[in-house]
Order: structure tokens, then sequence, then C-alpha cells
């Protein structure tokens, strides 16, 4: 849609200037008046986006033709352009609602960027005006869906407050199956090396429907899991069927996103029930597919974390020098037997999670670890007594994220 500005001077060679070297190069649609009374009148009648206006004119002058255009309570951003500068005129010109105010000779551009700040105000202005009708007319669709809204919420903190996995996809699918409102719910995840999808959990499905693999290639899911948008299906059962193996009234399924990755999908059926699912029963789902790929991404870092904790522990219990590793705050996130036989600390799970200086009283070890150790890598090292009688080459290493491995060898 071309925007249309109004240029009202007297002048032929201005009017000129300002249309052919300002205005249409920037593709604006312009009207042109020669005196004030013509201005008004095509103000009146094409309701510009714009008017620039020269204060002395003939018949009328531009500010008594913005002030007769305010009189009818129409608001034109305008831009007034005078031959002499005069601060009465301005002051009278900004009361009117000018945007700016340029004086003679006339800049290209000064008056390029002086257009460009008028219309963006009023765009925004119309943005705005248009964003409160939206909003208004969205009134009570908004009330009913903020009690839909807040059972999300709830729902979703819930789901990605586990780190079990097979807990967490439980939950999701009994959540997409009581938001929604279905009978029954399923979520696939993506088996790359046979390109299926297969039933990872499931609400309410029967023996052979969570037996179930799909083709990617040759299934709805499939084409969900392809095209990453959500499908949602109601009223023809033949294609339903075509596409499902099972019969079913109503559907939708939306896919799980991870890092832009497709990585399966959660779906709602219907077999009985003849409402078809809507519009916010999509975006429901979604926002809860939201919570299920964080959860399942925070699920499986846990995991994997665990394991290697498992598999560090494992190693670090079995070194004969003493290892310990602390946090931020000093305390002990791992401790090794030597460890605790070199500072006579209690079992590994009384441990861990408690202040190191509240469990060692040795000075020169916890002068050692109260040092600034500095950027991931460096170290320092002392040579610190033990609690069992015997002398150690501890050494302090900054490991990342505010943490610090101490590492004690036995020197007699």
């Amino acid at each position: 849609m071309y925007e249309r500005v109004l240029v009202i001077d007297d002048s032929q060679e201005i009017r000129e200037f300002i249309s052919e070297y300002i205005l249409q190069p920037k593709g604006f649609e312009v009207l042109t008046a020669t005196n004030g009374l013509m201005g008004l009148e095509m103000a009146i009648a094409k309701e510009p986006d714009l008017i620039i206006i020269d204060q002395q004119m003939p018949r009328l002058t531009g500010l008594e033709v913005l002030q007769k255009l305010r009189e009818r309570n129409i608001n034109i951003p305008a831009i007034l352009v005078t031959a002499h500068g005069s601060e009465d005129t301005a002051v009278a010109g900004f009361r009117l609602g000018i945007r700016d105010y340029i004086i003679k000779p006339i800049d290209v551009d000064e008056i390029s960027a002086s257009v460009d700040r008028a219309l963006r105000e009023s765009r925004l202005q119309r943005e705005r005006d248009q964003l409160v009708q939206q909003l208004m007319e969205s009134n009570s669709q908004l009330q009913r869906r903020a009690q839909e809204l807040n059972v999300l919420y709830g729902v979703g903190k819930s789901v990605s407050s586990s780190l079990n996995l097979e807990e967490v996809l439980h939950r999701v699918v009994e959540a997409a199956v009581y938001v929604v409102g279905a009978e029954e719910g399923m979520l696939m995840l993506l088996d790359e090396e046979q390109g299926e999808l297969y039933i990872r959990a499931s609400k309410n499905l029967d023996s052979k429907a969570q037996s179930m693999r799909k083709r990617v290639n040759d299934s709805l899911a499939g084409k969900v899991l392809q095209t990453k948008r959500a499908i949602a299906v109601g009223g023809d059962s033949q294609w339903k069927r075509t596409h499902t193996a099972l019969l079913v009234k109503s559907l939708i399924y939306v896919p799980l996103i991870l890092q832009d990755k497709p990585i399966g999908v959660l779906g709602v059926t219907n077999r009985v029930k003849e409402t078809s699912f809507d519009s916010n029963d999509t975006r429901a789902l979604s926002a809860l597919a939201g919570y299920t790929t964080i959860a399942i991404n925070n699920a499986n870092i846990f995991s994997q974390i665990q394991s290697e904790r498992t598999i560090l522990s494992s190693v670090v219990e079995r070194t004969e020098d003493a290892v310990l590793v602390l946090d931020m705050r000093n305390k002990v996130m791992l401790s090794n037997k030597a460890a605790r036989a070199a500072l006579n600390l209690p079992e590994a799970h009384l441990v861990v999670g408690q202040a190191v200086t509240q469990l060692v009283k040795g000075k020169e070890f916890l002068y050692l670890i109260n040092q600034e150790v500095g950027e991931e890598g460096r170290e320092i090292s002392a040579d610190v007594p033990g609690e069992d009688g015997h002398m150690y080459r501890a050494t302090v290493t900054a490991i990342g994220g505010g943490f610090r491995s101490i590492w004690m060898k036995q020197i007699n």
C-alpha cells in the first residue's frame, strides 16, 4: 500500500522539487495544492498520510490550514516549511501537532529525514491503535484462555521438574490428554537408523497400538516430523484411517523439536468423541511439546552426567593419591578413599555437599584452598600436613565454573 503525501505550496518550483527529488524516489504517492484553501479541501477529501505545508500562502496560511483541520478533529502529521525562522510560528505549529519545522532554502537530506521521522511516528501510532483495537476485541477470548494457560503452565512446570526420562515421558502424555480433553495420547520418538517413529509412552492405547511403528516417509506423524509443523485433523475418517492404521475421529500431532532437530511427535486422538480439536488445543499441545523437548534434553544430560560421574568416581576412588573436587563455595563435590583417609573425613555419602572448611581443621590446608587460583587450568601448590601424620604435596587446579580439584601426593 502506497503512502500518500500532500504538498501544499504556492511555488511551483518548490512543489516540483519536493515531489520529484524527495518523495517520488521514495515511492510515495504525491498530491499537490497551490494554495491553503485548496490544500485544506484536498486534505479533508484525500486523507493523506503526511502534509508538507508552506506557511506563507494565499487564501489560507499553513497554520490556518492546520487549525481548521484540528477543528474538524482531523489529525494528519505535518511538516511546516517557512522562509523565515520565527519562534512564535514554531511554537504555534507544534501546538497544532506539526512533526517538524523547516526553514527555507530546503535541504534535501534534512526534509528527507524529516519525512521519515514523521511517517515513522504515524506508522507506530497506527500500529498501536490497531493493536489496542485487536486487544479490546480479543479481551473476552483472552480471559477464557487465561485459565487454560495457567493449567498448562502448572502441567509444564511439573513435567520439566523431573530428571527421570521414563517419568518425564509418561507425564507428558498424561498432561497432553488432560489439557486438550483427548481420549488417547502418545509420544513417538524417532528411530533414525530405521527411519521410523515408535511409541515411547502412551495413555489409554491398547497393546496393539502401543507396538505400532510408523514409517517417517509414509505416515501422517512422519509428515509432521519432516515439515516440523503441527497437524490437526477431524471429519474425514477414511483419510485418517489410511495414515494412522487406526480409525479415529479427530487427532492432533505436534513435532518435538530440539535445537532445530525433530526428535519425535506428540499426539492425541479421539475415537469416540464427535467433537474435533480446535486451534486452541493445537496451541496448547505445541506449548506442551516445548516443555517436553526441554525436559527430554535435561533428562538426557542428567543421565549422561550421572554416567560420567559414576565412571569418574570409580576411577578416582581407586587412585592412590588423595583427590577432592570443591565447588565455588568450598563444598565437597567428590572425594576418594585416599582423601578421606588423609584428611580424616567421614564416608563419601556424608561428605558430598558439606563445606570442607567445616570438615578439615588443618590451617595449612585451609589457607591453600582459600587462595585465588585464577582462570581455568591455572594451579597453585603447597606442602600441607594431613590428619594422618603424613606430609602431602597438594595442588589446587581451577577446572571451570568456579570448581577446583585438589590433588594430594604423599611425600613422606
